[in-house]
């Protein structure tokens, strides 16, 4: 069981950094997008339910993003409603992360 936390922790922590990175607006939300997509792809099973959970409704604003404003509709998020969304996740990953931290620890 530990090795399942530490392995689940370590693929957090991957979603974390991504997400800490576009919240620190070092990456645009084009790339963050595409990365987080990606990220989830390969690395969803490996999440415990907190932070899959937190995962999945961030997931639901990477899928309503749409850079373009162009054809963007009433239906997508802009890259300023992306980022306050994954600010909220970041926030709501590491809350998750430090009560695991606290239970280990306990």
């Amino acid at each position: 069981m530990d090795h399942f936390f530490r392995s689940g922790s370590a693929h957090a922590s991957r979603f974390l950094f991504l997400i800490a990175q576009f919240v620190d607006r070092r990456i645009p939300a084009e790339f963050f997008a595409t990365q987080f997509r990606e990220l989830q792809n390969t690395q969803s099973t490996y999440l415990d339910s907190d932070v899959s959970s937190v995962i999945g409704m961030l997931s639901v604003d990477v899928g309503a993003y749409l850079g373009d404003v162009e054809i963007r509709g009433v239906d997508y998020i802009d890259s300023e409603q992306l980022w306050m969304a994954a600010g909220q996740a970041f926030r709501d990953l590491m809350t998750v992360q430090s009560e695991h931290f606290e239970r280990e620890a306990g």
